[in-house]
């Protein structure tokens, strides 16, 4: 059955992934990016889904995307909230005030000003994914930054699922691992980088896109709404 979604952050990484895996299963898409030209290019490079220009954290630049959407989709049955940055990768003590707010700004401000235009937009039963990646629940270190950011939107998460799910919209995090993005490319192309953070990894991996976009497409389904409040760890053990 085609469903209708909007997938912040969808112009790259985790984001395209989970957008190319949701259209190719027939589902309507609409995918949001921070420009004309990350958003054109995302749509010209096999993503067979509508687009709109939005930062997260511009409050009626999410209302306008949400509103775009809607009416491109015909309504919305669910919505990934994915649009995130990286932090700085640097000790503690070295960390630059002003990019932990930033980063805290995007990954989690972000997050709340997309769950709430979700909650005005959604329909009933209607689910919303929110991306806490596996630091939220493992830190990283010299990644203090990032690592708050995921908490807090973790946390953020699970209270609304408290809040909203009496009112059949179910909400649930995903807590990825190491998958090739934009924002691990450096890392994962590093043979001594790599080699490392495998060893951390029961699996042996790093994680396949298809893989996250299968997970996202079932909780954003219709089969799973009494998983609402749940953080789903897709990191090869990591979090252990």
């Amino acid at each position: 059955m085609s469903r209708r979604y909007l997938v912040t952050g969808g112009t790259s990484g985790i984001g395209a992934a989970v957008a190319r895996h949701l259209t190719a299963q027939g589902h309507r898409v609409l995918i949001t990016g921070t420009s004309h030209t990350t958003v054109d290019a995302a749509l010209t490079e096999g993503i067979a889904a509508q687009g709109a220009v939005a930062d997260v954290t511009d409050a009626a630049a999410v209302e306008a995307a949400f509103a775009r959407a809607v009416s491109a989709l015909g309504g919305l049955d669910g919505v990934f909230a994915n649009a995130g940055i990286d932090g700085e990768g640097k000790p503690a003590e070295e960390l630059d005030a002003n990019v932990f707010r930033r980063v805290l700004e995007v990954n989690t401000v972000g997050v709340l000003l997309v769950a709430q235009a979700a909650h005005r937009h959604l329909a009933r039963p209607g689910t919303l994914v929110v991306n806490a990646s596996v630091n939220a629940l493992r830190p990283e270190a010299h990644f203090a930054d990032y690592n708050a950011s995921k908490a807090a939107t973790l946390a953020l998460a699970k209270t609304l699922a408290l809040e909203w799910s009496a009112e059949q919209l179910s909400v649930t995090s995903v807590c990825p691992g190491y998958f090739p993005s934009r924002m691990t490319a450096d890392w994962l192309t590093d043979p001594e980088v790599s080699s490392q953070l495998l060893g951390l990894i029961p699996a042996g991996r790093f994680g396949r896109l298809d893989e996250i976009g299968a997970l996202v497409e079932f909780l954003l389904g219709p089969h799973a709404p009494f998983l609402t409040g749940a953080a789903i760890t897709i990191d090869g053990g990591r979090n252990i």
